[in-house]
């Protein structure tokens, strides 16, 4: 049996939020911080336990994406301007687990 993903995205963009459009035309828009916060790597929560452990007190309020790269077709990794890089951000969880704003398209 294929696994089938159900959120895929059409656009990604930054604006000072990351925008996501979805191929089914949802638009989701993500604050820098809150995402930076919710960091799934090793570092950022405990392989084991799952409980987090990032201080968020240690990211900066600023921070923002540096560069972003797709791996391969179901997530985003991103470089933070706090020299953080080791989260993988899949696209079923920025659709429906990160923190995010629902966008109306005009």
């Amino acid at each position: 049996m294929a696994f089938k993903r159900k959120a895929i995205p059409k656009d990604i963009f930054f604006d000072g939020k990351m925008n996501i459009v979805w191929k089914d035309g949802a638009h989701t828009s993500y604050d820098y911080w809150q995402l930076r916060t919710s960091c799934p790597c090793a570092g950022c929560v405990d392989e084991i336990t799952g409980e987090k452990i990032l201080d968020d007190d240690t990211v900066p309020k600023d921070v923002h994406p540096v560069r972003s790269a797709y791996i391969g077709n179901y997530a985003l990794e991103i470089l933070w301007s706090d020299d953080h890089d080791t989260g993988i951000y899949t696209f079923d969880k920025l659709r429906d687990t990160y923190p995010h704003e629902v966008k109306t398209i005009n």
